[in-house]
């Protein structure tokens, strides 16, 4: 039947014009169906859109819209523009279809093929209306209904039987429209039966007629298969709006002498992982021709990974590997568990840690970056495809830098830079006396005041960061701390007065010390500068 609808044109009643316009063709490109018929002057300013081909209802039981623009001229006139058709018809549905308000076939399987046959012989008649050859597709639009009802499918089998005989006999291609999981997985197996053309509704957005998790490659591999990919929704071409479902045909129609346009950009799109503990997105332009993304959880996760996903990124036939983006492609991993870090692998084998964005973007040269957010989810960025993980942080922060001290009343100040770890935080500080922990900070604290200093010999202090896993980095350069000598001619023992001068002069209360000299001596001076500072930083 496709041999012919590819080679014959039949004249047919419906006017001169339509008789030579009206011929069967194979059109490969992308398509739209919608309830009415849109008008000729729609379809002249839809010429800007990348579909060339459109479905229209010519009738059935169920059909929700009359036939509005849909004529004999129409045919002509939309054939005239380049537009090929895709002849729909919406008769009785399955006894176990969940829409209320329809029409229903019998249970009977017997009458149900009766009712097939006659759906048949009234699409056909329609067709031979509106100007549509023999030769013609017609695709039975049977919607979405359980899968798990026996004795429905059943009906819905003895249903498509009799419509495909009929449609046939009558010198049409039967074809047949609906969910790729109950309508299609039913009418894929029935001998002599089984419809010419597919028309499979899955709308996972993979512009393809291949590559169905429901339906077999094997199954309609001539030019006979349509994917709806994407359900209702408006879109607007030259000014004008439709509602829509969006197509790609590969298959039989009404035209089709016009090489279809360009295919547009493939759009910005995402993928789960199916287990929600992942996702796959992609901007506008990631990639340069129509592709097939999938993100797959690996059960067991690959050591050491905790939990893992390959990403892979085919073209539309979904054979051939793409191996580099256009744009990155962003790998979001809910929030984790405090030591946990994104790593990378090109086998599931070999893994590489992920180094950390600096900018939210993937700088030259390098593929595979991360972003740590604040909730404890990452966002990976990839140019490539591979095997993402979650893996236990092994590896410190980095050592701080700018290590530096002074003292103020008494005290020492430090201060120091912040240290970067893998993981996107620092948890903590710590700061060291002699080698030991003294104080514990906060990752977002860059700053420490100590007093604790040795009466005699050196005092050391560094600083050491500890990211969420608990690892430690490599301490700062050293602050050394020494006492101070004390100063040369300062009388011992001391009087008692110079004491009580000392804190006098500190506190600023009460009367001055009445036995403490009106001129204190020189040492009294050296002395109390002594004791306001004696410590001293030791320059290394």
């Amino acid at each position: 039947m496709l041999a012919c609808a590819a080679a014959c044109a039949v004249a047919v009643a419906g006017g001169a014009a339509a008789t030579q316009q009206a011929k069967t063709n194979v059109y490969t490109g992308y398509g739209f169906d919608t309830c009415r018929a849109p008008s000729l002057q729609t379809l002249t300013a839809w010429s800007a859109s990348p579909y060339r081909a459109v479905g229209v209802y010519i009738g059935g039981a169920n059909r929700a819209c009359g036939d509005g623009n849909l004529s004999a001229t129409w045919v002509s006139g939309a054939i005239g523009q380049g537009w090929s058709l895709l002849p729909l018809y919406v008769g009785l549905q399955a006894p176990c279809v969940s829409q209320g308000g329809l029409q229903h076939l019998s249970a009977n399987v017997s009458t149900a093929q009766a009712q097939g046959l006659s759906a048949g012989d009234d699409a056909t008649t329609r067709a031979a209306t509106f100007g549509l050859p023999p030769g013609s597709p017609i695709y039975f639009d049977m919607e979405g209904y359980s899968t798990k009802d026996a004795a429905c499918t059943r009906s819905v089998q003895a249903f498509v039987t009799g419509w495909v005989g009929e449609v046939r006999a009558r010198g049409f291609v039967a074809g047949v429209y609906g969910s790729a999981a109950s309508t299609i997985r039913d009418v894929a197996n029935l001998g002599p039966a089984t419809p010419d053309d597919a028309w499979i509704a899955n709308w996972n957005g993979v512009a393809s007629v291949f590559g169905d998790p429901y339906v077999s490659d094997s199954l309609w591999p001539n030019h006979q298969r349509i994917h709806q990919f994407k359900g209702g929704h408006a879109e607007t071409w030259g000014g004008v709006e439709i509602d829509v479902d969006s197509d790609f045909v590969d298959g039989a129609v009404v035209g089709g002498s016009t090489p279809p346009p360009p295919p547009p950009p493939p759009a910005a799109g995402s993928v789960g992982s199916g287990d929600g503990n992942a996702l796959a997105s992609w901007p506008a332009g990631a990639f340069s021709t129509p592709v097939i993304v999938t993100l797959t959880p690996l059960t067991p996760a690959p050591a050491p990974a905790t939990y893992a996903v390959k990403l892979a990124v085919t073209q539309a036939d979904g054979v051939t590997p793409v191996t580099t983006f256009d744009q990155p492609v962003t790998v979001h991993f809910g929030a984790q568990a405090p030591g946990i870090v994104p790593a990378f692998s090109g086998d599931g084998v070999n893994w590489t840690s992920v180094p950390l964005l600096q900018n939210g973007a993937l700088p030259a040269g390098v593929d595979v970056a991360f972003g740590a957010e604040a909730d404890g989810s990452f966002d990976v960025l990839t140019r490539i495809p591979g095997v993402f993980g979650l893996v236990p942080d092994t590896r410190p922060p980095s050592q701080p830098t700018g290590f530096a001290g002074r003292f103020a009343h008494g005290r020492l100040l430090l201060t120091w830079r912040a240290a970067t770890d893998n993981s996107g935080v620092v948890s903590s500080y710590r700061v060291l006396l002699d080698g030991a922990p003294l104080v514990s900070l906060a990752g977002s604290q860059l700053r420490a005041v100590v007093n604790a200093f040795h009466p005699s010999g050196q005092t050391v202090y560094r600083v050491q960061a500890l990211d969420p896993a608990g690892n430690a980095g490599k301490p700062s350069s050293p602050i050394v701390v020494v006492p101070s000598l004390r100063p040369t001619g300062v009388p011992r023992p001391l009087p008692r007065w110079a004491w009580a001068l000392f804190t006098w002069q500190r506190a600023k209360a009460g009367g001055r010390p009445a036995a403490a000299p009106r001129r204190p001596p020189a040492w009294f001076w050296q002395w109390s500068a002594w004791r306001l500072a004696p410590f001293r930083l030791k320059h290394l």
